[in-house]
């Protein structure tokens, strides 16, 4: 399955569209409103109505590897 990072600005539908999204897959959240979704999730916030920007796209370990960096620039 591809998994798409994205990142969403603040707006009035996000809240409602992420947990939209979290009934149905895995979502990996990370600061500054960037998330890692599966490709299908995409579809969902478009017809919520909800903008997003897509910053890169993998395979399932796509997300595993955006966790990692994350932590690692941490230290």
């Amino acid at each position: 399955m591809q998994m798409v990072k994205i990142q969403i600005p603040d707006q009035p539908g996000r809240p409602d569209a992420l947990l939209g999204l979290m009934r149905r897959g895995q979502i990996v959240c990370f600061p500054d409103d960037i998330y890692v979704v599966p490709e299908p999730a995409l579809a969902i916030l478009r017809s919520s109505g909800v903008t997003f920007a897509e910053l890169g796209r993998g395979g399932i370990d796509y997300a595993e590897k955006a966790l990692r960096d994350s932590l690692a620039a941490q230290t």
